[in-house]
């Protein structure tokens, strides 16, 4: 398993060691092409002020060069050199070349006033730099009358051992590299810590999570770390995982709870009559209504068993939409023939009130007639015996498409019983039932469920509310073809 600490302490130690070592390759570089221009620079003033001991007079070219004021150019070894030429011939050499025999510096044509630097190997063996350079010698001013031919040009070559030069260099660069690698161990040390101190605030979100307590009735994780930008967004999405999970395990409690209380009267009713058949086989009050009680108690039960498993197919993936064209009005009617034969006087309690015109939809038709069904259903069952059941069906413009229709939907009946604002708000939750509805055996509170999760499904915008204190309304819509 990869760990995120040790992931950005390497990206961060490669990313920073990569400046770093492009910015001591630079500064290297900088001091290296200082330190040579530096050194040729030393060389050509060393030139240029041999190059003023150079004496013109009516006498001839003298060279008044003094060892004893630049010894440099006298030493046996380990010495500097230079060496001067006129019309081809030697004119002077420095006394350190001396001990080298006929040894001749590097000697190269060039243009008068010309110069140029040589790499090159010194007479005693070391390596070395050297300059050769072009000049005519200067007549003072005072024989300027006096000398009037040409002055042969003259050529003079200066060496210099680079060998200090590149200890220099050699120390420049040691101690770049060790400086180098002491920055790169003190990043890194840096980086470890400046990581793991910035990731410690995911250490305590980590704790916070372990130390929920689920027997609280309120969870979430508590205020009292310092809040991050980049963390508050996760620690918000997690309370709000929290809650919905903590919510989704008190839901799952109750319907538990409620599918055991509903299974266990039909049970409980089948225990019976069978412990009673039992005890008198021969009382043929029993034997008579024996079989018929058992196979109702075993329908309700498979009605019960069928609506939870609806409930849970219209709540997952299974759902299989297969979208058709419906024209809304047949389907409305179809359905309330279908009630009308189980409950006689639908088709009178029933008011349909359209106002659209050839208008159909495309949705899925088992879905369609699931929540159409439930929803006239429930309003026949939960309202007076002559009071009517008033269907709404109207077209309207689809939110944010102004050239786009759709088909709204609304069922409302009158209430039974008054409903309690809490009792309204938890109508859609499966097996939820009010005190009072739990009077009918026959119902069990899965038909809203199952209606506002097949809404869900297919989008059908689905809604619910009181008209007034002994009315209510359901609501939904879907996309409109017209014809």
């Amino acid at each position: 398993m990869k760990s995120l600490a040790s992931s950005l302490v390497n990206r961060m130690t490669w990313a920073v060691l990569i400046i770093v070592i492009l910015i001591f390759l630079v500064v290297d570089i900088i001091i290296d092409n200082w330190i040579d221009t530096e050194f040729d620079n030393a060389l050509m003033l060393k030139s240029n002020y041999l190059k003023t001991l150079i004496k013109v007079s009516p006498a001839g070219v003298e060279f008044d060069f003094a060892g004893e004021f630049m010894p440099e150019f006298t030493l046996p070894a380990k010495g500097e050199y230079f060496q001067l030429w006129q019309d081809g011939a030697v004119f002077e050499r420095s006394e350190s070349l001396v001990h080298f025999g006929q040894t001749n510096l590097i000697k190269v044509d060039l243009p008068i006033n010309g110069q140029q630097f040589f790499d090159v190997t010194l007479p005693d063996g070391r390596s070395g730099r050297a300059m050769v350079s072009v000049f005519e010698p200067q007549v003072p001013d005072k024989y300027q009358s006096v000398i009037t031919g040409n002055i042969a040009p003259m050529v003079l070559t200066v060496a210099l051992s680079e060998e200090e030069l590149n200890h220099i260099l050699i120390i420049i660069d040691s101690s770049l590299a060790v400086g180098l690698l002491l920055v790169i161990l003190f990043m890194r040390w840096a980086v470890v810590k400046l990581i793991h101190r910035g990731l410690q605030p995911l250490n305590e979100l980590n704790q916070a999570l372990k130390n929920i307590d689920f027997q609280q009735t309120e969870l979430q994780l508590p205020n009292s770390f310092k809040a991050f930008i980049e963390i508050e967004p996760v620690k918000n999405e997690l309370n709000k995982f929290i809650r919905l999970n903590h919510q989704h395990l008190q839901n799952e409690k109750r319907i538990t709870a409620d599918i055991a209380h509903e299974l266990k009267t039909p049970i409980s009713e089948l225990i019976s009559l069978s412990e009673i058949y039992i005890r008198y086989p021969q009382d043929e009050r029993i034997g008579v209504s024996y079989k018929q009680d058992v196979l109702a108690i075993s329908l309700k039960m498979k009605d019960i068993v069928n609506n939870l498993l609806l409930l849970q197919k219209a709540s997952s993936e299974g759902l299989q939409l297969n979208q058709t064209v419906i024209d809304i009005e047949a389907c409305i009617a179809k359905i309330v023939a279908e009630l009308n034969a189980s409950r006689a006087g639908t088709l009178a309690r029933v008011n349909i009130i359209s106002e659209l015109v050839g208008a159909n939809c495309q949705t899925d038709e088992f879905s369609l007639h699931t929540v159409l069904y439930n929803l006239i259903d429930n309003a026949l069952f939960y309202s007076p015996q002559q009071s009517k059941v008033v269907i709404r069906l109207v077209e309207q413009k689809q939110p944010g498409h102004n050239n786009k229709s759709e088909v709204g939907i609304t069922i409302e009946n009158e209430l039974l019983n008054s409903i309690s604002q809490d009792d309204l708000e938890r109508l859609t939750l499966p097996l939820f039932q009010t005190e009072k509805s739990r009077q009918h055996q026959n119902r069990h509170g899965l038909g809203l469920a199952i209606v506002d999760n097949i809404a869900q499904v297919n989008q059908y915008h689905f809604s619910f509310g009181l008209v007034d204190s002994n009315r209510i309304a359901f609501t939904f819509s879907l996309p409109k073809i017209t014809s």
